[in-house]
């Protein structure tokens, strides 16, 4: 016999009352007479998301305004989660997760997550531009990279009543799988299963429980599997001593080789190494001061600096490369880092504008951004999985129905009784199972 856990006690409860609350009215602060929230073909997404696929931008422009989402991203990172350990994100999974929220967001909403990315530029351009990097990720050669996005739907809060527009364009344009379930105590697994299918198994579990407010859960996971364009040979491979950012020494495998693309800057020297296919690389940059971690380094190193460092690529020199083989985990709730890079009104519940997706303005709002990450670099290559989670709930007020729970989670009695006479033909103690 399965015994309830606390935890699921508590979600059962939550959909309990939402399901009084809201089963059959509209989400926000509706009362139950209030008319249900229906997909009115006079509610528009503030974008016209037919014209997005027929949308033009300049290539090099584009490409120079994500470069500066990555480097803010990466520093506001490292500044508010970094400590002296490893720390590793995809700007491209953040991105890609986000912009299914900004087709669906209106006003300030959509502006400040547009500028979070391509500052300037409109939100067409955006669009187009997230959905053209998911299309090269899914057409390289050589290499094995993905990028996979879904969407869950809770038929308790939202149903049908989400717009049909934003669901059919993220399925068309961002190849979204876009499932209506009722959320209960396994819908987590549900998620994590698909992320676990879709990072090649290198992320097992990002979602723990959901929040019963949560009205809709958006999924983004790339994956990436590259072999060296030039193999290291037995007598490249080494072990050795790595210095930890606090100063002690740690055991190491340590990977040599000879390249011919340099990078120098007064902050830092560098070297890349090509994955099979060339379409992709390992970029390594080293600060120049010995006297600072990686963490510290990265915190003032900014979209500037990194143009300038890719600027200073030459191939005039041999570049003798040695660096360890490595293995790295890395998870945070990005929230705030994207609240301090301006994007702050999608997670205020009285500002957030995503009537796009459903209800009006102030109905929903994103609750969390959970990111996760893992890499390992070795003597064949490279393996890297990145998943994007953002939990949308609704702002409705959840009353607790009056009902009783018996929550056997430590020593029982039990009795198998006649029911007319209740009279018990078994009986016993349950002090472990």
């Amino acid at each position: 016999m399965k015994i309830c856990s606390k935890k699921d006690i508590k979600f059962i409860t939550g959909i309990l009352a939402a399901s009084l609350l809201l089963g059959g009215c509209s989400i926000g602060k509706a009362k139950a007479t209030d008319k249900p929230l229906e997909n009115d073909p006079k509610v528009k997404t503030e974008i016209n998301l037919s014209k997005v696929s027929d949308t033009d931008y300049d290539e090099d422009e584009m490409d120079a305004l994500y470069r500066n989402y990555c480097c803010n991203i990466f520093s506001q990172t490292v500044k508010d989660y970094g400590g002296n350990g490893n720390v590793m994100i995809s700007p491209a999974s953040i991105m890609m997760a986000f912009d299914m929220v900004a087709a669906g967001a209106k006003g300030d909403s959509l502006k400040q997550l547009t500028d979070l990315f391509a500052a300037g530029q409109g939100p067409l351009t955006q669009q187009a531009y997230a959905a053209s990097l998911m299309d090269k990720i899914n057409n390289s050669k050589d290499v094995h990279f993905t990028c996979a996005n879904a969407i869950w739907n809770n038929e308790t809060l939202l149903g049908n009543k989400v717009n049909s527009e934003y669901v059919d364009y993220v399925k068309e344009t961002f190849l979204a799988e876009y499932k209506v379930t009722v959320f209960d105590s396994k819908t987590p697994d549900e998620i994590n299963s698909w992320i676990c299918d879709h990072t090649d198994k290198m992320i097992e579990k990002v979602v723990n429980e959901l929040d019963p407010k949560t009205v809709m859960v958006l999924v983004n996971a790339i994956s990436f599997i590259g072999k060296w364009e030039q193999e290291y040979e037995d007598i490249q491979i080494n072990d050795g001593k790595f210095i930890k950012a606090d100063g002690t020494e740690q055991d190491a495998t340590f990977l040599s080789d000879k390249t011919r693309r340099y990078f120098e800057t007064e902050k830092a020297t560098g070297f890349m190494k090509t994955y099979k296919g060339g379409e992709y690389a390992f970029l390594a940059i080293l600060p120049s001061d010995k006297s600072i971690n990686a963490n510290e380094f990265a915190k003032n190193f900014t979209a500037e600096d990194y143009e300038k460092f890719i600027n200073s690529s030459t191939s005039q020199y041999d570049v003798y490369s040695v660096m360890p083989e490595f293995k790295s985990d890395f998870e945070i709730m990005i929230n705030d880092s994207i609240r301090k890079l301006g994007c702050t009104d999608i997670f205020d519940e009285t500002k957030a504008d995503l009537s796009g997706i459903a209800g009006e303005p102030g109905d929903i709002f994103v609750s969390k951004a959970i990111h996760k990450t893992h890499i390992e670099v070795d003597r064949n290559g490279t393996k890297a999985s990145a998943v994007t989670v953002i939990t949308v709930e609704t702002n409705a007020a959840m009353e607790e129905p009056e009902f009783k729970t018996v929550n056997c989670d430590r020593p029982f009695v039990y009795a198998i009784v006649d029911v007319r006479t209740m009279a018990p033909v078994f009986m016993g103690t349950v002090n472990e199972v």
